[in-house]
């Protein structure tokens, strides 16, 4: 199991830090970082989930306490990372899921995600089941069954989507965000630009930031999902991993 997360603070080095010991602990993937609220729930609305938002208290504009009420919708656990251990009771108020006090410590931060593994390892199993993607067909009452083991790749194109399998494509009129919201235990499909989601099960060779599938399509992954993309890639290999 691994906990997908994004930070907020308005200093840099603390972003820095925090991000560098995601890498050293195990269990998590770092999606995105943020220097205020505004802009991370800008992301999130877009993005619909995350499992972990790690949040610094004293911000410009709006605060992490009043920002803890706005983000609680977008992700499972919010953990509170400060330099003021004042504010202890407001965040047992609003039912926060960790207090991590600047500096953090390794030792801690790992204990903290471990927790926040365990809690979630606990949780009534909501994974769909199903191994199929239901989509709607041309007419009105038709629907059209797709195995999702069967798709390489998915393609937005303006209000509707493209689903290509090895023999055949598929047209419906859904948005890629629905589609991808859909799939998202799915661990074998991944997002990599603003309108394409490829399944890895299909995928020959990765060369940087470019993607080659087995039946010779090429695909390129767009500059604000790098991060994600590396995040994907090193939740993956043995060992340590890409840096």
């Amino acid at each position: 199991m691994e906990l997908k997360c994004v930070i907020i603070d308005d200093e840099h080095y603390i972003l820095t830090q925090i991000e560098e010991l995601i890498l050293m602990t195990p269990g998590v993937i770092h999606e995105k970082s943020f220097d205020n609220a505004y802009n991370a729930l800008t992301y999130l609305h877009d993005q619909k989930h995350v499992d972990i938002v790690f949040l610094d208290i004293e911000m410009p504009q709006i605060n992490g306490i009043e920002a803890a009420k706005l983000l609680r919708a977008y992700c499972d656990f919010l953990v509170f990372v400060t330099g003021h251990a004042e504010y202890g009771a407001e965040s047992f108020e609003i039912g926060v899921d960790g207090y991590l006090l600047k500096p953090v410590s390794e030792v801690k931060f790992i204990q903290q995600v471990q927790r926040l593994l365990e809690t979630k390892s606990n949780e009534p199993s909501t994974k769909n089941p199903d191994n199929f993607l239901l989509v709607k067909g041309g007419a009105k009452h038709k629907y059209i069954s797709i195995q999702l083991e069967k798709i390489l790749y998915i393609k937005s194109m303006s209000n509707y989507i493209q689903i290509f399998l090895a023999d055949e494509e598929h047209i419906s009129y859904h948005t890629l965000k629905h589609v991808e919201e859909a799939i998202r235990e799915r661990t074998e499909f991944l997002r990599i630009n603003r309108s394409e989601i490829i399944s890895f099960n299909h995928v020959k060779q990765v060369d940087g930031y470019q993607i080659l599938l087995n039946n010779g399509k090429r695909f390129v992954v767009s500059r604000s999902y790098k991060n994600k993309f590396d995040a994907f890639l090193r939740g993956r290999l043995p060992g340590p991993g890409i840096r």
